[in-house]
């Protein structure tokens, strides 16, 4: 979904409800339509105890935009409608058909067979986009045509909205430095002189790249967000941008504007047009720059790659996640998608990956959970066949449930490259345990990622020399299999903004 811009679709037994809670809140969260077919209890069923039976409603209920509480199987196909309506219109979000009575539901492909019922409109997203006020749109670009040092700060609705050609249109009328949002990093090519990259000091501090984007958002007058949730992690415990800034909050979702911050001018609307009318507006009125900050943005950048020097170009071992990183970098381009878990190998990838604009990396941010990434990075080639799906593991990661995955892309031939940094821990719990007892609880044995992937049916390159890493990352992505690059890595380095 995140990729293709279409709703995700799945269908589940009652038996699994429990199961897939985080993946439904991490699309709650990251407002990701996905479309649930759920194997209700029937109604002269309930309270009798049946197979698998349980309050799935009260489980759904958190983490869902809309269930469907469907009785009659012939109400199914007009609840499927109206489920991709909601799903795909406004602020997108996963939406529940709770089909009691499964025995007799028609199938998917009968219930959207009618097109009386199902609308095409809204097998994509955002659908029915919303147009901003135009009184708003005038009075944010005369609050951006007043600043003196206005920014942009791009968050996930940008993504989802597919708004990064209006955004990067903005920046160069304007001027205007953007940062990203980790959820919207690809809202921006982060190459272009007016990037300053990510956001947020879980990827910044002394080495990660977000010290450029924090130090020149919080320098900043006139800040204005787009699609952002102002989130704790995105605004480094919301001080990025300044509380005393004067925010402009373009969102869809009328509850995030001025949420955390005190909101100069709030804008209701798709994030496209909204951003579209902001350009329009400013070429209307023959509007002149007032500074210019690439040489700073420039200089900032240089700082940062001397000071990570040392750690990208190390010939370590093990290896060092900032070599991992450099070597990588070099086969990113316009084709790739980049898949990261959370955890260690998010910040690196965060931070030292430089992307183009597009729904080209993804990571669960929504709710931050490890175990995760091989299963995005599934989706995301099943979505995009065409393009090199680069993903970044922890060994960790891999072992919260993640493994049987590589059988499912040996399986169906699913080729996507899976680098994992294997560090042998769980490498965060274990530095905030270190005067803990039972720290030796986050050590994990010598495992071989390479040997296990080929038991698996992948293949699988182990890497224990920096020197092997570009050759075996160019060997993986032309395959044409699904490869898993097990590097050896340092066990005691976290990322530096720790």
């Amino acid at each position: 979904a995140r990729v293709s811009g279409k709703p995700g679709v799945m269908t589940l037994h009652r038996a699994a409800t429990s199961n897939v809670m985080t993946g439904l809140a991490e699309a709650w969260q990251s407002s990701v339509p996905v479309i649930v077919l759920n194997d209700g209890v029937p109604r002269e069923n309930e309270g009798r105890n049946a197979l698998y039976a349980q309050d799935q409603i009260a489980l759904f209920k958190p983490v869902s935009k809309w269930i469907a509480d469907v009785n009659d199987p012939e109400d199914a196909p007009e609840m499927l409608a109206k489920a991709f309506q909601v799903a795909t219109t406004g602020r997108p979000g996963p939406v529940i058909v709770n089909l009691r009575g499964a025995a007799t539901t028609p199938s998917p492909s009968q219930m959207v067979s009618n097109p009386a019922v199902f609308d095409p409109n809204f097998s994509s997203y955002p659908a029915n986009r919303i147009a901003p006020n135009p009184d708003s749109i005038s009075k944010a670009a005369s609050i951006l045509m007043s600043a003196k040092r206005p920014c942009i700060v791009s968050g996930g609705g940008v993504i989802l909205s597919r708004a990064w050609d209006e955004l990067l249109e903005l920046a160069e009328i304007g001027q205007f430095p953007v940062a990203t949002t980790i959820s919207g990093k690809g809202g921006f090519p982060e190459r272009h002189k007016l990037s300053l990259g990510p956001t947020g000091s879980v990827v910044g501090g002394n080495l990660g790249r977000a010290r450029i984007a924090d130090k020149i958002v919080k320098d900043s007058d006139v800040v204005l967000l787009i699609g952002s949730r102002t989130n704790e992690m995105a605004t480094s415990g919301w001080q990025v941008p300044k509380p005393s800034s004067t925010i402009i909050h373009i969102d869809v979702d009328t509850q995030e504007i001025g949420r955390n911050y005190q909101t100069e001018l709030g804008v209701i609307g798709d994030a496209k047009l909204s951003i579209k009318a902001i350009s329009e507006a400013l070429i209307g009125a023959a509007f002149e720059p007032s500074s210019n900050r690439t040489g700073e943005i420039e200089s900032e950048l240089k700082n940062w790659d001397a000071d990570n020097s040392k750690t990208m170009n190390s010939d370590e071992v093990p290896i060092h996640p900032a070599r991992i990183m450099r070597e990588i970098q070099p086969f990113i381009d316009s084709g790739s998608i980049l898949v990261s878990d959370a955890s260690n190998p998010f910040m690196w990838a965060t931070s030292h990956s430089f992307v183009d604009a597009g729904p080209n990396f993804i990571t669960p941010r929504g709710t931050g959970a490890i175990g995760s990434g091989l299963s995005l990075a599934i989706g995301a080639k099943l979505a995009a066949p065409d393009h090199h799906v680069i993903c970044f593991e922890g060994d960790g990661g891999l072992l919260c449930g993640n493994l049987p995955e590589l059988e499912l892309a040996a399986r169906l031939n699913i080729p996507i490259v899976v680098v994992v940094f294997n560090n042998g821990s769980y490498l965060l719990e274990k530095e905030r345990m270190q005067n803990s007892p039972v720290v030796d609880f986050n050590n994990f044995l010598n495992l071989n990622y390479g040997e296990i992937a080929r038991a698996l049916g992948c293949d699988g390159i182990r890497v224990e020399e920096p020197s092997m890493l570009e050759p075996s990352i160019k060997k993986a992505l032309a395959s044409g299999v699904p490869t898993v690059i097990d590097v050896v890595c340092e066990p005691d380095v976290v990322f530096p903004s720790r």
